[in-house]
């Protein structure tokens, strides 16, 4: 039978693994309990991960345990997803887009009443009333600048 993991949240931070498998336990069988730790300071993130042994587990936690208050919290209990798994309302994208490699340099124009985003090493601008959308606009101006150059 292959095991499923759930993926707990919003649970308080001093909670200790024996309490959160304690109120695993009586809905089914735990067979391993991760609670994720900051790795600067080693305490709770509020989180975990948890292994249970077949899917009839884990909706029988995931309908009692899901949404009831526990430790004064709401907690929130589904199924984990995979780093390559397609999770519940993730972007489709058929390749990633790769970072911004570029200095980009904000100005005010009290003469224009508006932003200007410079890339100063290729030599582009673009204006906008404000600074997310001037940093959009000389994005896609370097996009564009490198796919003619290919």
């Amino acid at each position: 039978m292959a095991s499923s993991t759930l993926f707990v949240s919003n649970f308080p931070f001093t909670t200790t693994d024996s309490e959160l498998r304690a109120a695993f336990e009586p809905l089914c069988r735990v067979e391993s309990l991760r609670i994720i730790t900051d790795r600067t300071t080693g305490k709770s993130r509020g989180f975990a991960f948890i292994e249970v042994p077949g899917d009839e587990d884990a909706s029988a936690a995931i309908e009692t345990l899901n949404e009831s208050t526990w430790n004064g919290r709401r907690l929130v209990v589904s199924r984990a997803h995979g780093p390559d798994s397609k999770a519940p309302n993730a972007k489709a994208s058929s390749r990633p887009s790769p970072p911004f490699r570029h200095q980009i340099v904000i100005q005010w124009s009290d003469e224009a009443e508006r932003y200007e985003a410079e890339v100063p090493d290729l030599g582009l601008s673009a204006h906008a009333p404000n600074i997310h959308d001037a940093v959009r606009r000389v994005q896609t101006l370097t996009k564009r600048a490198g796919t003619q150059e290919s």
